[in-house]
């Protein structure tokens, strides 16, 4: 109670609809003001600058740069800097930069971030961040990162997604979460502390992947620096390498993905096979016989040796077809022999 006396100090100042309760609290049914501060509203408040409910709003509550609701709040709140729910909200809270809750049960869409400080139910959706403490059914959506550090059930889309026990599914560039009991990660980097959850990615990682990271020369790309990902029998390889055209051309590189499948001979060797693709830059002025850009289909079969617990060395044999871009023709097509060393950079925790 003493709380809400300090606040109602600040005065209301517009006019509408209101009146003063015997505990000397200000009902309002409908209040347009400069600067509105209300304890109850049961309609539509509208503040020039500010827009206050000290205690409970049903209703809408707009305010030209911020709009507060420091008790319950059913209904719509918006306004053009940020909102702020101090209880339980319902409904909608809208705004250019932020929204920030306690409790929700609705929808936050806001120019930058949203942000609930306990599990909610409902929608998130703003262009940079939503940041809750759980999710209990629900939907977040950004374009730079969700961060749900409880449970989360239901779906994250964004650049980045984060969960803490994940129920549901992730669609983003880079997905993370510590548990994963059901549902899908689909990304460009998908990583898990448990081994339960379905992937779709170039890259997915378990506490059992293997991580390597391999220095090698050959006739494609004459120099290259890669990282391998390897899982129980599966392995995927990104990387560059420089020099395509050749060490007399300028300056040339390239990007690369391969994914492909090894099996333990017995010992330390290894023997696999991988299918890859590669994209070309020459850094030329791009003509019929000299492109600035090509890609490239190679395959290749590799076979290894690890010399201990973190160094290895392999050597591959394949083949690779490059091509236009334009019109898909063949640039060259040469055999492809390559030789290298490996350095594991993390375990499996098996």
């Amino acid at each position: 109670m003493a709380q809400s006396v300090e606040r109602h100090r600040y005065p209301n100042i517009g006019v509408g609809v209101n009146r003063f309760e015997p505990d000397s609290s200000l009902y309002s049914n409908s209040n347009f003001a400069v600067f509105g501060n209300v304890d109850t509203l049961r309609g539509v408040q509208l503040g020039l600058l500010t827009g206050f409910t000290n205690k409970e709003m049903r209703g809408v509550n707009i305010g030209g740069l911020t709009s507060f609701s420091y008790g319950k709040a059913y209904g719509v709140t918006l306004a053009g800097i940020m909102t702020s729910v101090n209880g339980d909200m319902r409904g909608v809270q809208l705004a250019t930069v932020s929204n920030i809750a306690n409790k929700a049960n609705g929808i936050q869409v806001a120019g930058l971030t949203n942000a609930v400080t306990s599990p909610f139910r409902g929608v998130q959706i703003s262009a940079i961040s939503n940041i809750s403490m759980g999710v209990k059914r629900g939907i977040q959506f950004s374009g730079a990162s969700n961060i749900c550090s409880s449970y989360m059930r239901g779906i994250q889309v964004a650049a980045y997604n984060y969960a803490d026990t994940l129920n549901g599914s992730q669609v983003g560039f880079v997905n993370v979460c510590m548990s994963h009991p059901r549902g899908v990660q689909v990304g460009i980097i998908n990583y898990s502390r448990d081994t339960l959850a379905h992937k779709i990615g170039l890259v997915n990682i378990t506490p059992k992947t293997r991580i390597d990271l391999m220095f090698y020369g050959g006739s494609s790309t004459k120099t290259n620096l890669a990282v391998r990902f390897r899982n129980r029998s599966t392995y995927r390889i990104l990387g560059v390498g420089t020099h395509y055209m050749g060490f007399d051309e300028k300056f040339s590189g390239a990007l690369f993905y391969r994914v492909g499948q090894y099996i333990q001979l017995g010992g330390k060797w290894t023997l696999g096979g991988d299918i890859g693709y590669y994209h070309i830059e020459t850094f030329l002025k791009n003509s019929d016989d000299r492109p600035d850009r090509l890609y490239s289909l190679q395959a290749r079969i590799n076979g290894g040796y690890w010399i201990n617990n973190y160094f290895g060395a392999f050597m591959s044999v394949g083949y690779g077809d490059t091509r236009y871009y334009r019109h898909s023709r063949r640039y060259r097509s040469r055999p492809i022999i390559e030789a290298g060393v490996s350095f594991r950079l993390m375990r499996s925790n098996r």
